[in-house]
């Protein structure tokens, strides 16, 4: 199935199409840039005309910076022309399809309040490159394809590839509450809150802390994820995000593995060498501690180093006051805190009731210096 996104910019349609055409695929993805209209009654006016042949939308945030070819400058904002196209939806007077925010980063930080995130599913920068594509053509692809499933399913079990009694009821009842609401709050909520938050799901570089794996230096980090593949996430937007489901990585701890001890107990060194006996392989290496850090009972990842870390050698981040109960918190190690190691590119500061020990830390530093 080709997925077809309308591409909507205020820059001339030869500049936009040189902004995308990296992200199309054959058979798979087409993106068709437009210049905006005048007002966003024309705008809407178009794309209801268009609907049946649309499965997706990408919006510029300041659709008002350039006229277009008629000489006319929007009268209307993305965010502004995606909240009437949401209420629309929900409505039934639009069909429900994802719409995403392609704009500058520097516009995005300036303009774009949480509320108004909300609005679109993915928001991506226009400073891209080919990894850039590697990561944003599966995500469309996905949340086009995931639209037109929810759009069709209520049934939990289809929508997440899974059985639902194998994972945490408090999220599977949240979600349940969640379908007779429009498709794009169905799918924000799986996207913000179960895709994109480690807890139920892991990405691979949780994955690889919490089996104790250097991935850089393991070659055969492909055959352990080939043995892990029954607890690979399979459900709605699984092709755009490469998620594993980790009630079912502990199953296979326990069932493949068969440690006599928890995962989440055992040191680093000692999960390498029980997975390299069970799945007879020897090519995988044991992850190295941070310095600063005691611990190689790995558990998550630093954000300041991408390096693995166990919790109690960190610190929160700040802006994880509502976590939902199947959500755990991101850290930075204590030394990558204290050099603010991708402080402001990657974490901002660590939360408030991490403030205190973080200065009694730096005074140490000092000293110690």
């Amino acid at each position: 199935m080709e997925v077809q996104f309308l591409y909507i910019d205020d820059d001339k349609v030869q500049n936009a199409e040189e902004k995308i055409q990296g992200f199309e695929q054959e058979g798979r993805l087409k993106i068709s840039p437009q210049q905006h209209k005048g007002t966003w009654e024309e705008q809407l006016k178009f794309i209801k005309e268009n609907e049946t042949t649309m499965n997706g939308l990408i919006l510029d945030l300041r659709l008002d910076d350039l006229p277009n070819e008629k000489g006319e400058r929007a009268d209307f904002r993305g965010t502004s022309l995606a909240q009437e196209i949401r209420t629309r939806q929900k409505e039934n007077e639009l069909k429900s399809f994802p719409i995403v925010l392609f704009s500058a980063n520097a516009k995005l930080k300036k303009s774009l309040e949480n509320s108004g995130r909300d609005l679109f599913d993915i928001c991506p920068e226009k400073e891209v490159n080919v990894n850039s594509f590697n990561v944003i053509t599966p995500q469309l692809i996905s949340l086009a394809e995931g639209y037109l499933a929810l759009s069709n399913n209520n049934d939990l079990s289809k929508i997440l590839d899974i059985d639902v009694n194998l994972i945490d009821e408090r999220f599977v009842s949240e979600l349940s509450q969640l379908l007779s609401d429009p498709v794009h709050i169905i799918s924000q909520f799986l996207i913000y809150e179960l895709i994109e938050k480690q807890g139920l799901l892991i990405n691979e570089q949780i994955l690889a802390a919490r089996l104790g794996i250097d991935i850089k230096n393991s070659q055969d980090w492909e055959k352990v994820k080939e043995s892990l593949s029954v607890t690979k996430f399979t459900g709605v937007f699984s092709e755009g995000w490469q998620r594993w489901w980790m009630p079912l990585v502990e199953k296979w701890w326990e069932e493949t593995v068969k440690a006599e001890s928890y995962l989440r107990s055992t040191p680093a060194t000692e999960r390498v060498e029980l997975i390299k006996n069970t799945l007879k392989i020897n090519n995988i290496q044991p992850a190295q501690k941070i310095d600063k850090a005691d611990s190689e009972e790995f558990w998550t990842v630093c954000k300041g180093y991408t390096r693995p870390l166990d919790p109690v050698d960190g610190l929160i981040i700040e802006g994880q006051e509502k976590l939902y109960p199947w959500q755990e918190p991101e850290y930075v190690s204590i030394d990558a805190a204290l050099k603010s190691r991708n402080k402001d590119s990657i974490w901002k500061n660590v939360a408030k009731i991490e403030e205190e020990y973080l200065k009694e830390l730096q005074e140490q530093y000092k000293r110690v210096r």
